[in-house]
């Protein structure tokens, strides 16, 4: 086995259709491991500095082949360097981790036990760092072995599997919503409110660009954050919409030809990621029609009607995705020590951060579950 790494914008650039093909090959479908999410995101995020992203971002991307010059993986790491407390140390990443990922993996059908420690002892024999920590790992990995004692929970994915929208709907969706959503489109029929459903891809999304920041916008109204106050988060999104074309699909609703909400994902064969939706906090006539519930609705029914078996509504295992499914895909942070003298303490001290967030996770899971 040999490993070769990609290290610069050039070889990012020069691998695409060897990662491209590779993909089609292992039947990759996770949408932020793929060479389009993760070439696109490094684009933008590459030297943006701030604590969350991290600084001095450097590419280590290893390719794995076999003794046959077969490509076996794709490994998408970059070399981090974190400040915490007034200290610099150095880590080893999935590109992408940092903001906005859904799941991140080794891309492969599936690394042997040998593979695997190939690939990590590489990293220890050719980088200098105080720690691995690997996030976003999905439960289904075919790749890590998450009954080790390295593994925490980091946060879930609520998602519905299925093959129609009546059985979604009778399966899945909680009897508090059901009832809600009966409701509200009985009252919308009622007063005759207007208010129209619309499913836009690509460049129909990007003409429409400045509705879903007006809509994102008034989130702030609930104190809530708005992604696009950031421009480079608003420039990234952008580059994924023209970059997926008609996988980029937005679900509108109107109300007197004007967007009051939106949600926004990625459609992969028959599995659809949720990335981003609001609705508006503005329009105060329109507040008690549970806006961001109709929109979701209409989203899955349009999904399941067009050949979806699998929408996943994104990380976080919030109360208002869970009344639509509490099946959830439970992620994970992988934790390696390092090869320096820091690597021991700083190791300890993240292992217990690491514990305390699957805590706490834990506990809010049991929460929002009970209250469904």
């Amino acid at each position: 086995m040999y490993i070769k790494v990609i290290m610069t914008d050039d070889e990012f650039d020069q691998v695409r259709n060897e990662w491209l093909s590779f993909e089609k090959k292992v039947d990759n479908q996770n949408i932020t491991s793929s060479y389009i999410w993760q070439r696109t995101w490094w684009k933008h995020f590459k030297d943006y500095e701030s604590g969350e992203l991290g600084y001095d971002k450097r590419l280590c991307v290893l390719f794995l082949y076999n003794k046959e010059d077969m490509l076996r993986a794709i490994a998408p790491f970059c070399e981090v360097t974190r400040k915490k407390w007034g200290v610099k140390y150095q880590t080893i990443e999935f590109i992408a981790q940092q903001c906005g990922a859904t799941y991140l993996d080794i891309i492969s059908d599936k690394l042997s036990e040998e593979e695997y420690y190939f690939i990590f002892d590489w990293l220890r024999n050719n980088r200098r760092y105080d720690f691995i920590e690997l996030k976003y790992i999905p439960e289904f990995t075919p790749n890590f072995d998450l009954s080790k004692n390295n593994i925490a929970v980091l946060s879930a994915c609520p998602e519905i599997m299925s093959d129609t929208y009546d059985l979604v709907r009778s399966n899945y969706y909680a009897k508090g919503l059901k009832s809600n959503l009966r409701r509200r489109l009985n009252k919308i029929k009622r007063e005759g409110i207007d208010l129209t459903t619309t499913c836009l891809v690509s460049n129909q999304i990007l003409d429409r660009f400045e509705e879903i920041k007006e809509v994102s916008m008034s989130k702030e109204l609930s104190s809530k954050h708005c992604i696009y106050r950031n421009s480079r988060i608003e420039d990234f999104v952008k580059d994924l919409i023209k970059s997926y074309l008609e996988n980029a699909m937005c679900f509108f609703i109107d109300h007197k030809s004007k967007a009051v909400a939106y949600k926004l994902g990625i459609r992969a064969g028959e599995r659809y990621y949720a990335w981003d939706a609001a609705y508006s906090r503005n329009e105060k006539e329109l507040k008690r029609l549970s806006l961001g519930n109709l929109d979701t609705d209409y989203a899955i029914r349009y999904l399941f009607n067009t050949g979806v078996r699998n929408f996943c509504f994104g990380s976080g295992a919030d109360f208002h995705k869970l009344r639509f499914s509490k099946q959830i895909v439970k992620i994970y942070t992988l934790l390696k020590k390092g090869n320096t003298s820091k690597a021991v303490p700083l190791s300890i001290i993240k292992k217990r951060k690491n514990r305390r967030i699957e805590k706490t996770f834990n506990e809010e899971l049991e929460r929002n579950l009970n209250g469904c």
